[in-house]
Parts: C-alpha cells; sequence; structure tokens
C-alpha cells in the first residue's frame, strides 16, 4: 500500500509540475519558447533552494564531524619528551620514576603509564588528593615549557607506585575522558546497596558439663 501511495505522489507532483509550468509558458511567453521552459523553471524553482540547503546542512554537519576528530599533534610527545617527563617526577614525588608504556594517539587520546618504587622520602605521608595535585602541576608546568600551551590533563591512576594519565589530542577524546569522569563519580557517589545478611547466629548447644 506505501508503494501506490508513493507511486501516487509521484504522479501528482509531475502533473502539478507539467500544469505549472503551463501556467508559465502562457503567462510569459517571451520568457518560455515552449511550455517545456515553463516545467524547466518550475523545477529550478522548488529544487534549487532544497539542494542549496541540503548542501549546506551537509557541509555544516562534515564540518563538525571532521573538527572533532582532528588531533592536535602539538601535544604528542616526541620519543625522548615521555622520558624527560618521567625525569620531572624523580623526587618529586616518585622514587625511581619509569616509563610503563605511552601510546601517542589512541582515537584522539595520548595515554602515558609510569611505574616507581615508591614516594620520595618527603612524600611518604601525603594523601591521594596530594599525589594527582603535584603530579598534575608538574605534567601541566612540562606542557607549557615545551609547547608553550596548557593541556588538559586527566589522571586515572594516582597510586604511591603507579601514575596513569591521558591527554586529549581532540574534542572527541576530550568527550570521552569527560564522559568517563561523570561515570566514575557517580559510581562513587552512588556505591551499590549492601547486601542483607543472611547468615544466622547458631544457636548455643547446652554445655554437658553443666548438666552433670
Amino acid at each position: 500500500m506505501m508503494i501506490v501511495d508513493i507511486i501516487i505522489i509521484i504522479l501528482v507532483c509531475i502533473c502539478g509540475f507539467m500544469i505549472s509550468g503551463y501556467v508559465i509558458y502562457r503567462l510569459y511567453p517571451k520568457s518560455t519558447e515552449r511550455w517545456e521552459d515553463g516545467v524547466s523553471f518550475m523545477v529550478h524553482l522548488v529544487f534549487d533552494p532544497l539542494f542549496s540547503l541540503a548542501k549546506f546542512i551537509y557541509k555544516k554537519v562534515v564540518d563538525k564531524l571532521l573538527t572533532d576528530q582532528t588531533v592536535d599533534i602539538t601535544y604528542i610527545l616526541t620519543e625522548q619528551e615521555p622520558l624527560d617527563l618521567v625525569d620531572a617526577l624523580e623526587d618529586h614525588p616518585y622514587d625511581t620514576p619509569a616509563l610503563a608504556s605511552y601510546i601517542p594517539n589512541a582515537n584522539g587520546i595520548s595515554w602515558i603509564d609510569i611505574k616507581a618504587v615508591g614516594l620520595a622520602g618527603r612524600y611518604k605521608d601525603i594523601t591521594y588528593e596530594q599525589i594527582v595535585a603535584i603530579c598534575q602541576n608538574i605534567i601541566e608546568t612540562y606542557f607549557m615549557k615545551t609547547r608553550g600551551c596548557q593541556v588538559a590533563v586527566y589522571i586515572r591512576v594516582a597510586s604511591p607506585t603507579r601514575l596513569y594519565f591521558a591527554i586529549p589530542l581532540s574534542d572527541a577524546g576530550k568527550r570521552f575522558l569527560d564522559r568517563q569522569e561523570v561515570s566514575a563519580a557517580e559510581s562513587v557517589s552512588d556505591p551499590a546497596p549492601a547486601e542483607p545478611l543472611t547468615e544466622t547466629v547458631p544457636e548455643r548447644s547446652p554445655d554437658t558439663r553443666e548438666n552433670r
């Protein structure tokens, strides 16, 4: 039934264009030598704005997608620079840090994983929040010195023996990391309810010695 409706609509449109073209031909005989010219005029009058609108929308959508996926290579470190960043963390706050892995670009995100023996002496008793703050400041300062610009730092792990963080290289990568942070915050603020205790305390059996 739907196919029949579509065919009827197409035929009505064709008839409409033909009738309108003939009317244009009769009204403006100097501009249209044949009635087909009137039909052509009507086709351009209706479809040219539609094509222009579709082209405009398509360009906006494609440009937006390309912009979101465009990787800013400014923040991609060279082969030596991750090692220099590890050196910057030596004694601030880590003892003997080493580069575990460096992924320059994974879907618009750089991932850097650093391991260490532990925290340096004067940092032994600092909190998790202090570790995050110190590492974030050092990383931001390093990028400011080497790239001359600020960088967003997403720290995923900051323990006494490991620092794992990400640097977004594109808008899409930044949105992904933001969603991860929101999900992590929600899971912390809304922990799963504790399961009710199902075990029962067994009744104390009578002491046979007391019965003697």
